[in-house]
C-alpha cells in the first residue's frame, strides 16, 4: 500500500505535501521579508518542521537549514564539534542547491580561518578544535555573497533548544547577525517553547538579544472540520474508505494535533485495525520519552505525581500542591513547587490556561494515565 503524501511521517518538504496552513505561511513570508529573527513555536507534532521546510523549498528561498537534533549524533550530547559538523553539512547542501552562487561562496569561505571547501563533491568542513572556525567571518562571507546577488538568506535552526551548552554563545551570535548582517534572516523553531526562550535568553535584560524584535509564528491545532477534512483527503489519496464515525472518533481523541492525525492515517493505511490500537501504540512511544526525561531529573518522583494528578483532570496550583503533599505526607515549599510546574511547562508537558494546569497533548495524557506510575518500579 502506498502511503499518501499527507500521511507520510517524515517532515513535509513542499506545499504539495502540506495541509492548508495558509495563514502561517503568510506569516513566515512577512517575517522573511520584514523581520530579522523569526520564531516558529508550537507543541511537538504541530507541524513546525514541515511548515518551515515547505516554505523555504517551495518559495525557492536561499537557506542554510540546521537540524539541532543532529548536533548530538556524534557524541550523544550537543557539543561544539557536533554543531560545527552540522553547520558544515548545512552549508554544503546550500551550495549544492545554489549553483549560481557556488563558486563565489567557495572562494569567500576559503578565506575564512578554519574552513575547508571542496567542490567535487561539494563539502564544507569547519574546524572545532583549538583553531576553531571563525563563525562571524564565515557568516559575514555568506552575507556578502548573497547580498551582491540581491538575495536574502534564511538561516534556519530547527529545535534550537537542543543547542544548550554546546560551547557556542548562540544569543551573542544571533545578536551579531541581527545588528550587522542585513542579508540574513534567522528562523528558529522549538517544541519546548520555554527552553527555546531560555536558550536565546530573550527575557533576560543582560542578554545580547534582549530588546530585539522577534517575529513569532505560532502553530495551531486544526479546527474540527479541518481535522476531518485532513483525514478524508489522506484516505481518498490512499484509496481507502473509512466510515464517518471512525473519523469523528479519531478527531475527538487527537484534538487537532496534525502530527497525531498523520500518525493515525499512516497507521490505518499500513494495516492497523482500530483507533484504540493506534492510540495505545502512540501512548507507549510517548511514555518512553517521558520516562527518559524523568530519569534525568532529581525530582523524578514529584514530577510523576504532578503529571498523574493533572492527567486525571485539569487542576489549579493549589490543588496540585495538595495532591503532592498528600503523596509525600509533608509540606512542600511553595517556591520549589512552582519551579517544578514551570519546568514541566518549559518542556511542553504542562500548559496553563485560565488558571488551570493541564497536559496539552492528548496522547501524552493517555501515556501518563496508562504507563507512567507514581513512583519508579
Amino acid at each position: 500500500m502506498v502511503v499518501p503524501a499527507l500521511f507520510k511521517l517524515e517532515p513535509k518538504e513542499s506545499l504539495e505535501e502540506l495541509y492548508d496552513f495558509e495563514k502561517e505561511l503568510e506569516e513566515l513570508r512577512r517575517g522573511y521579508e520584514d523581520g530579522r529573527i523569526v520564531a516558529v513555536l508550537g507543541l511537538r507534532r504541530m507541524g513546525k518542521s514541515s511548515l518551515l521546510r515547505s516554505f523555504l523549498n517551495s518559495f525557492s528561498i536561499p537557506h542554510v537549514y540546521i537540524d539541532a537534533r543532529r548536533v548530538a549524533v556524534a557524541t550523544g550530547r550537543a557539543t561544539t564539534r557536533g554543531f560545527m559538523e552540522e553547520l558544515g553539512r548545512a552549508l554544503a547542501e546550500f551550495m549544492r542547491r545554489e549553483a549560481p552562487l557556488r563558486d563565489k561562496l567557495a572562494e569567500a569561505l576559503r578565506r575564512v580561518r578554519g574552513v575547508s571547501v571542496g567542490l567535487s563533491p561539494v563539502t564544507v568542513s569547519l574546524s572545532w578544535g583549538r583553531e576553531r572556525a571563525d563563525l562571524i567571518s564565515l557568516l559575514e562571507a555568506v552575507d556578502e555573497v548573497v547580498g551582491r546577488a540581491a538575495r536574502r538568506l534564511a538561516l534556519a535552526i530547527d529545535e534550537v533548544q537542543e543547542l544548550r551548552g554546546i560551547g557556542v554563545d548562540i544569543p551573542r551570535l544571533l545578536a551579531y547577525i541581527y545588528d550587522n548582517l542585513h542579508n540574513v534572516v534567522v528562523f528558529v523553531s522549538g517544541s519546548q517553547v520555554g527552553l527555546l526562550y531560555d536558550v536565546l535568553e530573550l527575557d533576560r535584560p543582560q542578554s545580547p538579544l534582549y530588546g530585539r524584535a522577534v517575529f513569532e509564528v505560532k502553530m495551531r491545532r486544526l479546527r474540527r472540520e479541518e481535522a476531518v477534512d485532513f483525514l478524508k483527503r489522506g484516505f481518498q489519496q490512499a484509496g481507502i474508505s473509512i466510515n464517518q464515525q471512525e473519523l469523528e472518533e479519531a478527531v475527538d481523541s487527537l484534538d487537532g494535533i496534525i502530527g497525531w492525525l498523520t500518525y493515525f492515517g499512516w497507521s490505518r493505511v499500513v494495516g492497523a485495525k482500530s483507533l484504540e490500537e493506534i492510540l495505545d501504540a502512540a501512548a507507549r512511544q510517548e511514555a518512553e520519552e517521558i520516562s527518559r526525561f524523568l530519569a534525568k531529573s532529581r525530582s523524578e518522583d514529584r514530577y510523576r505525581a504532578i503529571l498523574k494528578a493533572v492527567a486525571a483532570m485539569p487542576m489549579r496550583w493549589s490543588e496540585i500542591k495538595r495532591v503532592l503533599e498528600a503523596e509525600e505526607g509533608a509540606a512542600v515549599d511553595d517556591r520549589n513547587f512552582t519551579d517544578l510546574l514551570h519546568r514541566l511547562e518549559k518542556v511542553g508537558l504542562l500548559e496553563k490556561r485560565e488558571g488551570l494546569y493541564a497536559i496539552p497533548d492528548p496522547v501524552v495524557r493517555l501515556a501518563v494515565e496508562r504507563y507512567i506510575s507514581k513512583a519508579p518500579a
